[in-house]
């Protein structure tokens, strides 16, 4: 069943005449990527599909219509101009005023629906799965070529530029770039670059966008042997980022899956460290659907994405990954890059090394 038709089933199911997606997010899912943005730092977008039960509408002012509807409309919505001169929300308001209409905004005095939404989109198609591993791999290349590449000397934002630079180049969207170096790694869990020099180590974490479908993921480098307690965290890490992978299975609580990985971390060692950096939760459509915290109340359910990211001080483990019926799939895996396999009472799979590099090789 495809966005569209989900939608349907859901109007039908609630009784709503129809729905107003305006959200970025919202639109790619609805029209399989389609951009409906101008300003890129908005998650409000230039135009509104308005999914009825027996047809779509696309509106927009004079300002972006034409382009929308010639560019960006691949559902072949029914251009309506919404005069830029006049309120908005009232024009919006006469247009729907025969029915029972949401919205993803709470325009126009509608019902906001986002939550619902979010719980209609988790689910993905066999053609989103395959444009997620696109943008997977792509991203991971990056990263994996920024780690490579990067050299002591450099600031974190000359790193940080080289990832922009050619996430852009790519047409991923590079929506939270952080790299930090050295003892900011042990001072932060988001490390924004600064103009710190890169000397002995680097981490490097992006979350991408291509598709309207979001990639996370975190690298480490070394320039010099990893020092032993550093291994011995990051260990841990690798083994707690392991069995959140594995113990996934379709049907079980969110709240009981957190209280595992509570009990993960008191086994390591490091019981008060997953207070200090949220672990991440389903993906897609949303860098984050939703965090996971220990009281959410919702279910992992197989063909959905998946970001977490344990982390223990000065240590990160982070990919973005799918569950079907088959297992574990790794989006942000490439053949290029050490990784460790990891045996769990869950089963077995794979996570990323620290790269240990000598400078200029």
């Amino acid at each position: 069943m495809d966005a569209v038709e989900r939608i349907r089933a859901w109007l039908e199911e609630k009784d709503y005449d129809g729905v107003l997606l305006n959200r970025r997010d919202n639109y790619a899912w609805i029209s399989k990527g389609a951009e409906n943005n101008v300003v890129d730092n908005s998650e409000n977008g230039a135009a509104y599909y308005v999914i009825r039960r027996d047809g779509i509408d696309l509106l927009a002012d004079s300002s972006d219509l034409s382009r929308m509807d010639e560019e960006q409309n691949p559902l072949g919505g029914k251009p309506v101009l919404i005069p830029w001169y006049e309120p908005k929300e009232l024009y919006i308001a006469d247009h729907i005023r025969r029915g029972r209409f949401v919205s993803d905004t709470g325009i126009a005095g509608t019902v906001n629906v986002q939550e619902e939404l979010v719980d209609l989109r988790l689910k993905l198609t066999e053609d989103e799965v395959r444009r997620y591993e696109e943008a997977g791999a792509l991203c991971a290349h990056i990263v994996e070529g920024v780690c490579r590449e990067a050299e002591p000397g450099m600031t974190e934002v000359e790193a940080a530029n080289m990832l922009r630079c050619r996430c852009i180049s790519q047409g991923i969207s590079p929506d939270c770039v952080l790299v930090g170096s050295d003892e900011r790694i042990f001072s932060y869990r988001h490390p924004v670059p600064t103009g710190e020099k890169i000397e002995n180590s680097l981490m490097v974490v992006l979350g991408g966008e291509k598709y309207g479908l979001n990639v996370s993921l975190t690298r480490m480098v070394y320039f010099a042997p990893v020092p032993e307690h550093i291994m011995e965290r990051y260990e841990k890490t690798q083994y707690i980022f392991a069995c959140m992978q594995m113990m996934m299975r379709e049907g079980l609580t969110y709240k009981e899956y957190f209280q595992n990985v509570m009990e993960l971390y008191r086994e390591a060692g490091y019981g008060g460290e997953w207070k200090m950096h949220h672990q991440g939760g389903p993906a897609g459509y949303g860098c984050r659907e939703f965090i996971v915290t220990p009281d959410s109340s919702k279910t992992i359910h197989t063909g959905q994405a998946y970001a977490w990211n344990p982390t223990i001080l000065g240590t990160k483990c982070e990919e973005t990954t799918f569950l079907d019926e088959d297992g574990l799939r790794i989006l942000t895996k490439t053949s290029k890059w050490p990784r460790r396999i990891i045996n769990t009472p869950y089963g077995r799979t794979e996570a990323a090394e620290i790269l240990e590099r000598q400078p200029g090789i």
